[in-house]
């Protein structure tokens, strides 16, 4: 028979750790004596049901874990991390043949599957309650997980309260912290069914995650959708549309939807349709790996002006249309003045993205060495040029993915670092014929009165990095599109190089603006 051995001496844990303490012992005993995952997390949920959050929190957590069964001994902690058995954070252990709840990384990150934290929970509902202009009779989580934005709901609402979630065990310890909602086990992105307030964090699915069908469907169903749009987007989308007129959503949303690319046709519908009532900044995600953002909307109350004050039209009028919580009334006429003393770099340069070296033939590391040949190319990635070092290619373009023209590579150009973080945009010159990967952006000049030197200082000045943000929101990669865009002053055509904030024409006080936006 099938067992589960708790420490013979267990020192009875303290603060967090006693819920969690309770939940493992339940969900061991129950999943050695019937291996069934969804009985586990019903007993590991009813074990602290007196505690509603400690339902969400730690039940929650085991609802998200992998049964396994175990091939040595060890202790198990509240994070669900093996530990020795006699480890200090150990609540119990598990002998070899038990199974145990291991921690499943991948499965959440294939699922979008992360439950939120109680304050980012309750204060999405404070945002979506004080968005709704009509009595709040019927509410929806339409991703609800393990139930933390429906236990915020049932703090603060007397009605109607609705939680939908493809994950039965996830559902069934929401059932247990929140007794007096309907939990229904579904796909949120099919729920129909009018409401006056919605709330949630939809799942965070990058496309190569997405199940290739349900992508299809999506794209026929909103054919706006495009690129590499992450699975919140269409979902965001669908859920905002189930709210009557004059009802409120509250929605956490990764922060890459307030700017990329993928996401501006659901940007702009907002502005245009419906009242902006909040807007947060980025904070991270705990064990997503992302930053996320909290919006509040108010349905129908459209075009309105956001928190900040600034017009929804003069958002929806940059090129980005992004939803930046910086953005103030007055930005947008800063950014005309630079655009009215210049012309974008895409004029004067050829800009693309450097060679994706992997194709039918297999990984890269086949095509990449140390070492020169006659057959090879001399070859860098972001990490070279940051490293200083070269790697040498065999350059084969019938088989790479977008190969691109040696012709973009064998002239001086620049070479712009794609993924920059948080930092300043990081740029080289080179002059030899370098062959660059697809981590970098390469940039051609095709006129001899803009030196590769001169694109170079144009790039990596902090005013470019401000303007950048301001018009496009907090963008980590710099795509071709971006760089293309960036403001050359007309006075560097002719010859006359000032500096950026007198080329524009700018005041102290504009360039104080610029560099310091996005960083408040």
């Amino acid at each position: 028979m099938l067992r589960c051995r708790v420490m013979a001496t267990c020192i009875r844990p303290t603060g967090y750790a006693v819920p969690m303490h309770d939940a493992l012992h339940a969900w061991l005993k129950t999943a050695n004596a019937t291996p069934d995952p969804l009985q586990a997390a019903e007993a590991a949920a009813r074990a602290v049901s007196h505690d509603s959050w400690s339902v969400v929190r730690d039940a929650g957590s085991l609802a998200r874990s992998r049964l396994t069964r175990s091939e040595t001994s060890f202790g198990i902690t509240a994070s669900l991390t093996r530990v020795s058995v006699t480890h200090p954070s150990a609540l119990a252990t598990v002998s070899e043949g038990d199974v145990y709840p291991a921690f499943d990384g991948q499965g959440r990150k294939r699922r979008g599957a992360f439950d939120t934290p109680i304050e980012m929970a309750r204060a999405t509902v404070n945002a979506a309650l004080q968005a709704a202009r009509r009595p709040v009779e019927r509410a929806v989580d339409p991703a609800c997980g393990a139930g933390a934005f429906l236990l915020a709901l049932s703090e603060r609402v007397d009605c109607e309260i609705v939680g939908i979630d493809l994950d039965p065990i996830a559902a069934v310890v929401a059932a247990v912290a929140v007794p007096q909602a309907s939990i229904v086990v579904g796909d949120g992105l099919l729920h129909r069914a009018p409401c006056d307030l919605l709330v949630g964090n939809p799942p965070f699915i990058a496309p190569e995650h997405q199940n290739k069908a349900v992508r299809a469907r999506l794209r026929r169903a909103m054919p706006w959708l495009s690129g590499r749009f992450d699975l919140a987007v269409p979902f965001a989308a669908h859920a905002v549309e189930c709210v009557r007129e004059r009802g409120g959503v509250g929605l956490v949303l990764p922060e890459s939807i307030m700017h990329q690319p993928y996401a501006k046709p659901l940007r702009i519908d907002w502005l245009r349709r419906h009242a902006i009532m909040h807007l947060s900044h980025s904070t991270p995600f705990p064990g997503a790996q992302v930053g996320v953002v909290s919006v509040g909307l108010s349905i129908g109350g459209g075009p309105a002006p956001l928190p900040s004050g600034i017009e929804a039209s003069a958002v929806s009028g940059l090129p980005a249309a992004p939803l930046h919580p910086s953005l103030q009334p007055g930005d947008p006429e800063l950014i005309r003045q630079i655009r009215s003393a210049s012309r974008p770099l895409g004029d004067f340069a050829t800009v693309d993205t450097g060679v994706v070296s992997h194709g039918s033939h297999g990984s890269k590391r086949v095509l990449l060495h140390d070492t020169p040949a006659p057959t090879r190319v001399p070859y860098v990635d972001a990490r070279d040029l940051v490293e200083n070092r070269t790697r040498w290619l065999d350059y084969r373009p019938d088989t790479m993915h977008r190969a691109k023209t040696p012709e973009l590579f064998e002239h001086p150009k620049v070479l712009v670092q794609r993924i920059r973080g948080r930092g300043a945009i990081r740029a080289w010159v080179d002059r030899s014929g370098l062959y660059a990967g697809h981590t970098l952006t390469v940039v051609r000049p095709d006129r001899a009165s803009l030196s590769p030197e001169a694109i170079q200082a144009l790039i990596t000045d902090p005013l470019i990095d401000g303007l950048i943000r301001m018009e496009r929101g907090s963008r980590l990669d710099l795509y071709p599109r971006d760089v293309r865009s960036i403001p050359v002053p007309l006075c560097w055509l002719t010859g006359d190089t000032p500096r950026l904030s007198r080329a524009f024409g700018l005041s102290d006080s504009q360039v104080e603006r610029i560099l310091d936006f996005g960083h408040e």
